[in-house]
Order: structure tokens, then sequence, then C-alpha cells
């Protein structure tokens, strides 16, 4: 899942997957497109549930400084690990 919230030249960009253990991975993306800035960081969890919680936290978060939902262009393919 990837969601992308935009304000002017900021943008914050979320990426939650899981990986071939069967940890959520939740990326976070941050930067300045006019200063050609950018920060990444990653955080594990061990349940989809945990990962959608703070997934909303973020959300409400963004919301509260002004961000803007963007639409989504991808495709969510599932794969079956198991």
């Amino acid at each position: 899942m990837i969601v992308r919230w935009q304000k002017e030249q900021e943008y914050f960009i979320v990426r939650l997957y899981q990986d071939l253990v069967g940890d959520w991975i939740l990326s976070q993306s941050w930067g300045d497109r006019a200063a050609n800035e950018a920060t990444v960081t990653h955080t594990v969890l061990h349940s989809y549930k945990e990962a959608r919680r703070l997934l909303s936290s973020i959300a409400r978060q963004q919301r509260k400084l002004g961000y803007r939902h963007t639409g989504r262009s991808e495709e969510q393919l599932g794969f079956d690990f198991n």
C-alpha cells in the first residue's frame, strides 16, 4: 500500500508492505521538492493491525499539519509467499 500527502512543494509518502519473514514494514519518506531534500525511515511491525493503527495515526498528523491526501495510480498485487 502506498499513501501520499502533499503541501505545496513538501511531500510525505508511506509505504506499507509485508517482508519475506512475515513482518510488516512501514516506510516513511518526506521532503521538499524545491530544496531537493528527502528523508526515509523504516518501522518494523509484527501485525497488519498494528501497522494500520500507525498509518491511521500518521494520517491524522498529516491532516493537522495541512497536508492533503493525493491520489494513487499504482496497482496493488497480492502475492502469497506461504
